[in-house]
């Protein structure tokens, strides 16, 4: 008689029951699961956009006309879980790092009840058996909307391991609730956030980051490179060393040195051209900068957590970048550091004039602290600083003409020169907002004066507008319709000289005809 080979997943932890309208279907319903469709490693380009031609080359044999036997899906199912699940002991959920013993203890297992159900370890098992990573470990850290956890991975099966971060979007418990503010208006989710599924809403989160990942690695930017993406499981590029011991987070860096004051000022220099940067070759706003979203290490910073990140032209975008302004010049006027005012930095991003690349980034910034009006007073300076900003965020900036207040006012404004005071200059087109060169200067002077115009200038600007004489024969003068006509009867007598009589024609086709017989 043969032996059972089959294989059952270990239990786990007894959940609390979830809402009815948490989920679509029920844990086991892992179809979606085993469904290539919803693989986000080939259909993305290096800019975050899909790919059309691979996604439809991958697609082309979905349309074929080859007849195939229906296939059992539920016994298709439960043999891939069979399968998979001889990986169940590589996801250890432990805190060992390389060179170290592994200690068991119920505490490792505590944040498992949040993200780790049965679908999201039959996803870790997917990329356990295709070599996407190798063992999965305890949790770098936790958040209201994810998990991250270390992993390591063999690419090159006698080469040394390689670290890898997996985020593990939480779907079971939403403590993050305010998502559709970031997704709403945006042209990339013209759908709207999925109000009535969790898990269609976690997916879609999933993969905006992914794709704001792609966008601002392909940029130069320093920032976790994404690997893969299944469903609301992403793997990502590690940021720490080779042990599995990750960066700290620029809230927590010790930075101790003699010039820890000169080193906390590049840090900030750094983060502002990284800041401008994201807006204007990735078109993105991060919606959620600040000392805890920054990793740090040897001088350089890292950009994580970009999920709920923006387009430039996002409704809310400009309130987030003044958000994000804020949050960051806050923490580094905590450590001393000698800031620009919100609007100063705001301008300078905003910019489309200007380098995006270093060391440009690095002395424009020295600029914008060069051209600053200095003051004998640090606490009035200080004063004058904080109500600066305070004004600038609190002020309201139009993201469109229709969403100016006064659009006249406006006008006037930068029909005299004055265009660069308004908040929003930047976004307007720049032969709009420059100014008049001298020549039309030193002319709209004299006009102010009150000199008038000669009459040979008005009339050479009329004539330039003027039209001419209508064309047809019923506009035509008299004189002019009566020499018309006498020249059409001369030519016409003219050519009535050289006629051949109407006898002498007749005469000639008789003739001829008669021949013709």
């Amino acid at each position: 008689m043969a032996a059972d080979t089959s294989t059952t997943i270990p239990s786990e932890p007894t959940q609390a029951p979830e809402p009815a309208d948490v989920y679509e279907g029920d844990d086991t319903d892992l179809e979606s699961v085993f469904n290539d469709g919803d693989d986000y490693l080939d259909d993305v380009g290096a800019d975050g956009e899909p790919d059309i031609a691979r996604n439809y080359n991958r697609q082309r044999p979905l349309h074929s006309n080859q007849q195939k036997p229906a296939a059992n899906t539920a016994a298709s199912v439960d043999d891939q879980i069979a399968i998979l699940s001889k990986h169940a002991a590589k996801i250890r959920l432990d805190n060992v790092k390389e060179g170290q013993d592994r200690e068991k203890d119920k505490a490792d297992r505590a944040t498992s009840e949040q993200v780790l159900d049965q679908r999201t370890r039959m996803i870790l098992y997917q990329m356990i058996n295709r070599g996407v990573l190798s063992e999965i470990h305890g949790a770098i850290s936790t958040g209201k909307e994810a998990n991250v956890y270390g992993a390591v991975a063999y690419p090159d099966l006698n080469g040394p391991p390689v670290q890898r971060a997996v985020k593990v979007y939480k779907t079971a418990i939403l403590s993050f609730k305010d998502r559709e503010r970031y997704i709403t208006g945006e042209h990339r989710f013209k759908s709207g956030a999925e109000k009535g599924n969790s898990r269609k809403m976690v997916k879609q989160w999933a993969e905006k980051e992914f794709r704001n990942l792609k966008r601002i690695h392909a940029a130069g930017i320093s920032c976790p490179e994404p690997i893969q993406l299944k469903l609301h499981v992403l793997v990502m590029g590690f940021l720490g060393d080779r042990k599995g011991y990750a960066y700290p987070r620029l809230r927590d860096a010790n930075i101790e040195d003699e010039d820890a004051d000169q080193l906390w000022k590049q840090l900030y220099i750094q983060l502002l051209g990284i800041m401008r940067r994201m807006y204007q070759v990735c078109k993105l706003v991060h919606a959620d900068l600040s000392e805890y979203n920054i990793l740090y290490n040897d001088r350089k910073l890292y950009i994580i957590d970009v999920s709920q990140s923006v387009e430039h032209d996002h409704p809310r975008s400009l309130e987030f970048l003044r958000m994000d302004i804020k949050n960051t010049g806050d923490f580094f006027r905590r450590q001393g550091v000698d800031t620009l005012p919100d609007r100063t930095i705001f301008d300078f991003i905003t910019s489309s004039e200007g380098p995006v690349e270093e060391p440009g980034l690095t002395e424009a910034i020295e600029k914008l602290y060069a051209s600053r009006v200095s003051s004998t007073n640090d606490e009035t300076a200080a004063a004058e600083l904080e109500v600066d900003n305070e004004v600038f965020r609190n002020q309201y900036i139009p993201q469109t003409l229709e969403q100016v207040y006064d659009i006249e006012k406006d006008a006037r404004a930068i029909g005299e020169g004055e265009g660069d005071k308004l908040v929003y200059r930047n976004l307007l087109a720049d032969q709009v907002v420059s100014k008049p060169d001298a020549e039309n200067a030193s002319s709209e002077d004299e006009s102010d004066e009150g000199a008038a115009l000669d009459s040979d200038a008005e009339t050479d600007d009329e004539s330039k507008f003027s039209k001419g004489t209508p064309r047809g024969k019923r506009f035509e003068d008299k004189d002019e319709k009566k020499q018309r006509k006498q020249a059409v009867k001369e030519a016409k007598a003219e050519k009535r000289k050289e006629k051949m009589p109407k006898h002498i024609k007749k005469r000639l086709v008789a003739t001829t005809s008669r021949k013709n017989k």
